[in-house]
């Protein structure tokens, strides 16, 4: 029945109507629209004029694809930052951190409480206390009366010779000067110098020189002498610090494990410029101008021989143009290497002092020279 009715009289859906009323109103808006754009005159030159929000975005649109960019030059500098490292180590990058020098504690030794004595008990203590201090008095008296005169003056007056009695009050010190060891000699006391017998005179320095010059230099890192014919001739077993005027040496780091790796050596704080010597008399191996592989800086190695046994000493982070010796020189104990510095990777001024054996391994150089009866004093 619904079929048979004309398209005109079938009553309209809400969607239908809603349709309608969107496009009256889109109608009206765009009858009002153009009625604006008649009332409004457009100047030549000015802004133009847009009837909906989408044609000026899309205006805008199409004018950005339009411009030209140009990248601006950048303006910011990534700061240089320099890190100083411990000195020389095992090489690595990592930096590892400084730890301060730990003081020696003194050892406490507990000891069970005493009781007492009693008063008769330290009453006759007292007493033999006196009665002992009164007879070293008189002992020493007497020494210091009989040791004060001559030998003659204790005989009878009838047995004293003339020429004997003349009594000779000044006495000299004079050097004796033998073979290899020097010694001071007053009446029939005789003290020996260990520190003079190791000096080497002109002609002997002369001697050893000519003999290294005569080698050809080996390698420095093979724990093998680099000179062997002038190091077989440079046997000694006398030994010192690299600064041997001083009381006590003070050290910043000692060998063995720190926070960032192994550390070889020892490292003394003497003072920047203090002048450095050699441990003992060797021979020069390597010298490092500031190109040390191992971050020394300025070093100085040298191959020496302590009683027939191979010892090789480094003094890394020299002050830059102090070194005084050069590959192949035959130093004694009484040369200056250089001076306190702290060139390569350095924190401050400091000497590392490392010593290897004849497997090239570093060990304790402050506890070997200790061992070798070397009264050292550092803090």
């Amino acid at each position: 029945m619904d079929a048979a009715r004309p398209a005109e009289a079938l009553p309209l859906t809400r969607r239908e109507l809603r349709e309608r009323e969107r496009a009256a109103e889109a109608v009206a808006l765009n009858a009002n629209e153009a009625r604006a754009a008649e009332r409004v005159t457009v100047v030549q030159g000015s802004a133009p004029l847009y009837t909906s929000r989408r044609d000026m975005r899309e205006a805008a649109t199409r004018v950005a694809r339009e411009l030209s960019v140009s990248m601006a030059t950048p303006t910011y500098t990534a700061p240089i930052i320099t890190i100083d490292a411990p000195s020389l180590g095992n090489g690595g990058e990592s930096v590892p951190g400084v730890r301060p020098a730990r003081p020696f504690s003194p050892r406490i030794v507990r000891q069970a409480p005493v009781a007492p004595p009693s008063r008769p008990a330290r009453s006759a203590r007292r007493l033999a206390q006196k009665i002992t201090a009164a007879g070293a008095l008189l002992f020493i008296g007497s020494l210091v009366v009989v040791t004060s005169l001559p030998a003659q003056a204790v005989q009878p007056a009838a047995g004293i010779d003339p020429d004997v009695a003349e009594i000779h009050d000044v006495q000299t010190l004079e050097s004796v000067t033998g073979e290899a060891t020097t010694y001071f000699a007053r009446d029939n006391i005789t003290v020996n110098d260990q520190i003079a017998a190791a000096r080497m005179s002109e002609g002997e320095r002369a001697a050893y020189q000519a003999v290294a010059d005569s080698e050809s230099p080996g390698a420095s890192y093979t724990g093998d002498p680099a000179f062997p014919a002038v190091w077989d001739m440079l046997s000694t077993g006398v030994v010192q610090t690299p600064f041997p005027d001083m009381d006590q040496v003070p050290m910043s780091s000692q060998f063995g494990y720190r926070p960032g790796g192994f550390h070889g050596g020892s490292d003394l704080t003497p003072g920047v410029g203090t002048e450095i010597r050699p441990i003992a008399n060797g021979v020069v191996s390597a010298v490092w101008q500031g190109n040390n592989p191992g971050g020394g800086g300025y070093a100085v190695f040298i191959d020496h021989n302590i009683d027939g046994q191979f010892v090789q000493s480094w003094y890394a982070h020299m002050m830059p143009g102090s070194i005084n010796v050069e590959v192949g020189q035959v130093v004694d104990i009484t040369d200056v290497l250089g001076q306190v510095g702290s060139s390569g990777r350095s924190t401050g001024p400091h000497l590392h002092l490392e010593l290897k054996n004849d497997d090239y391994v570093s060990f304790d150089p402050m506890l070997w020279l200790q061992t070798r009866e070397m009264n050292l004093e550092y803090r």
